[in-house]
Order: C-alpha cells, then structure tokens, then sequence
C-alpha cells in the first residue's frame, strides 16, 4: 500500500513539475501575465505518519460530513435565524445570522456590531466549519460579542432561488460572474443587515472571491463605502496575472467569451456540487476520503496540487468533512472572468469581445475596476504559498488603492500557508482569526 501511495505522490509531482521546469524563487515581472514558479514543494510524509494521526477515525463518519449551516449551528448550540433576501435583479440569496454564542453568561448590552462573512469560489457558508469549533471564524466572532451574518452567493446550492428562473432547467440563471455579485448581492446582504442591526456600518469578512465582490461592489458603488466599518481581506483576489495553480490551465480555456459559451451550453452554466454527485452516485468525497489510505497521500494531496503545499496545517482528521462539502456549484462565467484576468493582467469587467463589448460598455474594450473608488478601511491578509492570489499580485492590487485605505497587507506568519489554508489551516485562528478580532476592536460601537 504505501508503494502504491508513493506512486500517487509521484504522479503529483510529475504534474507540477510539467507546469513549470524550474523551481526559482523568482517572480514574474508584473506586466507579464505568466505564471510564477512555483514555490518550492514538499508532498505529505510517509503513511505511517499521517496514519497515526487519523487511526482513532477510521471508520467513523465525521459528524458534521454532511450537515448544512443550519444544522451545524444547531449542533454547536449557536441560535440563530435564516433570512431569504432577493437581489435587485431578482436572485434569491439564503444568509445565515449568528445572533448569540452558548458561551457568553450575558445579553451584550446595546446594539451589537455585526459582521457580514462572504466565502470564496466553489464554497458556502459550511466551509467556515471546517475548523472546530472552537476555531472556527464564525463561532469566534459570536463567541466575542458581534452578530455574525453568514452570506450564500448566488449560485451555491443554500441560494438558488429566484423569481422567474429555475436553476435546475433554466441556462439563463447562470448568466452572472462575480461582477453581478459584487454590484447586486453584497449590496442586498448589507443593507439587509443594516435594516435587522439598526446599525450605520458593518464589518466585511471576504475570502477569494468574497473579496473580488467587495472590491467590485466599493469601487462600482462608492456609496458602499459609507456602509463598511472595514472590510478584511483573506487571499485579496483582484489582479491575478501571475496565478500559478493548474485552475489555471482550466480558467485560460474559458476566457474567451466563444469558448465561454461553448462550454456554458454543454454544463448547463455550472459544474456539479458535492452535494449532487452524493445524490446521484450515492457517495461522495469524504466517504472516499474516510478510509485513512485515501486521506494519507490521495486526498491531502488533491488540496496541495490545487491550492498549496502545507501539510503541517493539514488536519486530516477534518478531510472527510471538507471534501463532503468541497466543491459547491462553480457557474463557469466565474471561471471565464477570472480566465480574461489573467491573461490581461488587468481586474475588469467581463469581456464580450469588441461588438458586444461597443453595445454594453460604447467602448470595444471592457472598462476596468478603479480600486480608487474604495474609501472604507481595507485590511489584507495573504500567504507565501499562495498558488491563486500569489504575493506579488496582491501587491499589484495594494498599489492600486488609494493611499491610507489600506491599513493592514499582513503576511500570514507561516511560510507555507496557501490559499485555502484560510480556512482549512489547524492554526487558521491563531495565524488570521486573532488579528482580525483585535482589529475590529479599534473600530468602537456608534
């Protein structure tokens, strides 16, 4: 068996290593829009290593592998309450507002300060439990006094209502990218806070393409700005030129806009769930994963080749839970725009080519995002082994904000720490959560 996990780990390296041919720790000059090298990698120890750490599981089902938010929240005994929001152009958004925590004695008094958390591509509000409990972002921020408001963007299977269209048989649904999100969701979630907190501003939590929203959303709609405390940015993903995963190779495939629609057609706007290949084959990925043969050295690996070597972060107990969950829908014009980012080295709107560009923007080049436009305090947190928003791209999108709204570009103090490790990593709190907490804390009640 371990032969057979070598061979595995091999594969893996061979697939890398034909990416890029050199493993320099140089970067790519920032008008060039081609991958970094890759930082140097490390693939999981021997089995016995990491079988050790999963033996007491084996055979166990993890118990949240299959729980939606609301039943998560119920386990861990958070109250909470379940809001169905629709959009300006009618998408229905389900969120989630954490209103308590079993650990605080005492009702807070006056009005709470609440946070609004937006996950990344391919995820939903389940993946902040990824880590325990007692970890977790969420549970952290009620645990400290602020009402945590858990946001589903348009598309992942909490939110696929609407008012005419039905996602399941219905291509148009799928006509959105990220751009609607940051203009029309983000938007709908906030002042739908505002209105229930009685509140002036709240705080933004975004992660990858939660962030790509915000930035979208403060720039397009300046009057954003006045209703951001401070947003937090995890894996700032704006400027992408230099991605160097092999979601790549998949994004490059679908940016033009012909290509975009060839594919649209044939997946019907969006690839498959976790969740509906569970439905539909009766197994999914943490059942595979719960074999501890799988988790070490198949299952760990699949992360890393995707997001990121950082196996001392790895908790492979948690595997069965996050591969149950991982992916969430992903509608392919995300990946089409995100595909015309990279190979522009440019954050614009999505482009449709000169005709249709001249008939939706007058110009046969779509606009690009003017990050000028953000005034609220913006707080970056970025990882060295960061493969999707590298280092030197989060630097190209600090450079082009406006000088003193930037109040933090923190590098997560952990060399190894990639893209998804902001919530997968086993010292994601101690590393991330923490230093969000104490700078909420600078921002008083009004």
């Amino acid at each position: 068996m371990t032969s057979i996990l070598k061979c595995t780990d091999l594969i893996a390296v061979l697939f890398l290593l034909s990416l890029s041919s050199t493993r320099a720790q140089l970067k790519t000059p920032d008008n060039v829009c081609a991958a970094n090298p890759p930082n140097p990698l490390k693939l999981s120890g021997p089995f016995s290593t990491c079988a050790a750490s999963v033996k007491k599981s084996l055979g166990q089902r993890h118990p949240d592998q299959n729980k939606l938010t609301p039943q998560i929240l119920e386990t861990y005994n958070y109250p909470y309450k379940t809001y169905n929001i629709t959009t300006k152009d009618d998408y229905i958004l389900t969120v989630y507002r954490i209103t308590g925590s079993p650990k605080l004695k005492r009702k807070s008094k006056g009005v709470k300060q609440a946070v609004y958390i937006n996950h990344g591509m391919s995820l939903a509000s389940d993946c902040w439990n990824f880590q325990p409990n007692s970890r977790n972002l969420p549970f952290k921020l009620a645990d400290a006094g602020y009402e945590v408001w858990l946001g589903n963007g348009r598309g992942t299977t909490y939110s696929l209502g609407h008012k005419t269209k039905n996602a399941n048989f219905d291509i148009g649904y799928w006509n959105f990218s990220f751009h609607e999100m940051g203009i029309y969701d983000v938007p709908a979630v906030t002042d739908k806070i505002l209105l229930e907190t009685k509140t002036k501003k709240i705080f933004y939590v975004g992660h990858s393409m939660g962030t790509t929203q915000y930035f979208i959303g403060l720039s397009e709609l300046p009057e954003m700005n006045d209703k951001i405390e401070a947003g937090f940015m995890l894996a700032p993903t704006a400027y992408i030129g230099h991605m160097s995963s092999v979601i790549r190779l998949i994004a490059l495939l679908l940016a033009p806009y012909a290509q975009y629609e060839i594919a649209n057609g044939l997946l019907m706007g969006r690839t498959q769930s976790a969740g509906q290949f569970r439905n539909k084959l009766k197994l999914s990925g943490g059942d595979v994963c719960d074999l501890t043969a799988a988790k070490c050295g198949v299952c760990d690996n699949l992360v890393f080749l995707l997001f990121g070597y950082n196996a001392k972060q790895m908790n492979n107990t948690e595997l069965p839970n996050i591969l149950a969950k991982l992916p969430n829908n992903i509608a392919i014009k995300w990946l089409s725009h995100y595909g015309q980012f990279i190979t522009t080295c440019k954050f614009q709107h999505y482009d449709y080519g000169p005709a249709l560009n001249i008939k939706k923007y007058n110009s046969a080049q779509p606009p690009e995002y003017n990050l000028q436009n953000i005034t609220a305090p913006t707080y970056f947190f970025y990882g060295e082994q960061d493969n999707l928003s590298e280092p030197n791209d989060v630097k190209i999108t600090a450079s082009k904000m406006k000088p003193g709204v930037l109040k933090g570009n923190y590098k997560v103090g952990n060399k190894y720490f990639n893209h998804v490790d902001f919530i997968l990593a086993k010292d994601a709190d101690l590393l991330v959560y923490n230093k969000i907490l104490s700078e909420m804390k600078k921002f008083k009640p009004k």
